[in-house]
């Protein structure tokens, strides 16, 4: 297990393809980190433990479509102080015979207030995956609190891929454009300049 410090205000933006990784984050010193990770064929966990009053963290876990790929995605955040917040947004899509795991799990604890944790996990089916499961979990041990957590698998409609289809744009160019759409709103969420945009686009084509 890799151990690290968030103790600054930062943006963390990189890639995991065809790794297994575990990390023990912890986020101190009031910092405010933007995170995303670019996920590929990876088997990746993440504990994340937010032990000091105002520190903030907002991360974004993109999974790409490939075709075959298993990757797995495990984060556990633990909130211990007062005036802290998280966001996790994890958006994963699924080609042929993709099999994906999500777990995302939120811990707030005892006697701690004015605290805001949030979890998304949502899954676009592509193509006929091989196993999806989408596992969001809320633990919350105070009442001043605001906590939420939703996830979603929806498949791409015949009728909007006939659609794009019908305008001359085939399968692979219409899995493109989806993934670069996911792309762009991270990127708009994350405020990257011309340079931040064009490196990360890289980790995904």
């Amino acid at each position: 297990m890799q151990e690290l410090q968030w103790n600054k205000s930062e943006q963390i933006i990189r890639k995991f393809d065809n790794e297994n990784q575990d990390f023990h984050i912890y986020i101190s010193n009031q910092a405010k980190v933007k995170y995303c990770a670019v996920i590929a064929q990876s088997q990746i966990s993440f504990t994340f433990d937010i032990s000091d009053k105002d520190s903030e963290a907002e991360c974004y876990f993109l999974i790409p479509a490939k075709a075959n790929q298993d990757t797995t995605l495990n984060i556990q955040t633990n909130l211990e102080s007062s005036n802290t917040k998280i966001l996790i947004h994890i958006i994963a899509l699924a080609a042929d015979n993709a099999s994906i795991t999500l777990n995302g799990n939120l811990h707030i604890r005892q006697w701690i207030s004015k605290v805001e944790a949030r979890l998304f996990e949502e899954t676009l089916l592509l193509g006929k995956a091989k196993y999806i499961s989408l596992v969001p979990w809320l633990k919350v041990d105070s009442p001043d609190v605001v906590a939420s957590h939703w996830a979603k698998v929806q498949r791409i409609s015949p009728e909007r891929l006939f659609y794009m289809e019908s305008r001359g744009l085939s399968a692979g160019k219409t899995i493109w454009m989806l993934i670069n759409s996911y792309s762009q709103q991270i990127a708009e969420k994350l405020k990257l300049n011309d340079q931040e945009k064009s490196d990360f686009y890289s980790m995904i084509n």
